[in-house]
């Protein structure tokens, strides 16, 4: 029977996957190998894994899981009416068995928003430039999406192929979820000040900051060649030509490592962590969470932190930002800063979007 099939084909999928590597990538390269399965197979298995460990968190395996994958999806599916008849539910799992870590949640974290998001699919979220605000509307309407717009801010509840639209190829837009656009309401850099994004990634951050003041001395950098090179395609698309980028490994560098680069009036730091704000997008990280990736984590945030605020001028601005809900890589390290490198805290914030299908982040601003 099909169904019957279905679920040894998921369950192979799951029993394959290691954590190693994003949930998607597994499921990429699994297709690869099973050219056999067509679109619908593949939309299906890919609701089914992704499903399936936001259903289960950390909790042991159990076919039901899988079930309730489609269950919250397409509740009349044929897989789903098989075998919500042959598979008995799931006793109640407790919060601390789902989510790792769960004691070390802030107490700013809304956790009953938090936990209902971890049990649906989130939005996508773009941000856009107001001068293009009406090319992006036109288009997205000509397209037929649906969507809610405030202001420039834009959600789609269903995945669209937001890559493929022009406006998109002209650097009209951003895809960039709800919280990450909010921290950009701790930058104020001034004019011509030199600004430095030391764990870069694709350039997110610096983007937003480039909106706020256009003419800066931009320095980005990152440990990750291939993300340097995604941040460069992605400021070639949005037209930004003046920044210097530089490899480097903060975990490693020495003095010798951070030459070339000038004094700072501002630092932005957004640091590795436990990504435990953005687990509605990956539960697989939520469920391949161990005891030893916290400490970790927190133990090379000291070491950026260390390393970075040197660069720091007097009087400048050092933002902190993780997405992360874990009060040990936020209000401790916060604690940090101010104990170890006399950092003045401005402000900090919690971006809790969690009700509306958006991450959650954390920010701080200090002055040094």
């Amino acid at each position: 029977m099909r169904e019957i099939v279905q679920m040894q084909k998921a369950k192979e999928i799951i029993s394959t996957y290691d954590g190693k590597q994003p949930l998607q990538l597994h499921l990429k390269n699994y297709f690869r190998l099973h050219k056999e399965m067509g679109s619908r197979d593949r939309k299906l298995y890919t609701q089914l894994a992704f499903g399936y460990y936001r259903q289960k968190g950390m909790a042991p395996h159990n076919d039901r899981f899988l079930v309730d994958a489609v269950a919250n999806m397409e509740q009349f599916h044929p897989f789903y009416a098989y075998w919500s008849a042959e598979v008995p539910e799931v006793a109640g799992i407790a919060w601390n068995q789902y989510f790792p870590f769960s004691d070390h949640i802030s107490d700013s974290i809304n956790i009953e928003e938090l936990e209902k998001s971890l049990h649906t699919n989130p939005a996508t979220w773009i941000r856009c430039k107001k001068a293009h605000i009406t090319d992006i509307l036109d288009e997205l309407s000509a397209k037929g999406f649906v969507f809610d717009r405030d202001d420039t801010c834009i959600r789609f509840d269903q995945p669209v192929p937001l890559q493929e639209l022009e406006t998109f190829e002209k650097g009209y837009f951003e895809i960039q979820d709800i919280a990450s656009q909010q921290t950009g309401t701790l930058m104020h850099p001034e004019k011509n000040a030199a600004w430095w994004d030391c764990c870069a990634g694709s350039g997110g951050k610096s983007l937003l900051l480039l909106e706020k003041e256009k003419q800066l001395q931009l320095f980005v950098s990152d440990n990750r060649e291939s993300i340097l090179h995604n941040l460069q395609d992605r400021f070639s698309r949005a037209g930004i030509r003046q920044f210097a980028a530089k490899l480097i490994d903060l975990e490693t560098a020495d003095d010798k490592a951070l030459q070339g680069l000038p004094d700072m009036q501002g630092i932005i730091a957004d640091v590795p962590c436990s990504g435990s704000g953005t687990w509605a997008r990956t539960p697989e990280r939520m469920a391949h969470f161990d005891g030893t990736q916290l400490e970790k984590f927190v133990a090379l945030q000291h070491k950026i932190l260390d390393r970075t605020v040197n660069k720091l001028l007097p009087g400048g601005t050092y933002l902190y930002l993780t997405c992360s809900v874990f009060t040990d890589e936020n209000e401790q390290q916060v604690a940090y800063l101010q104990q170890q490198h006399q950092l003045t805290l401005q402000e900090m914030h919690y971006f809790q979007y969690s009700s509306q299908g958006g991450d959650t982040l954390f920010g701080a601003r200090f002055t040094k």
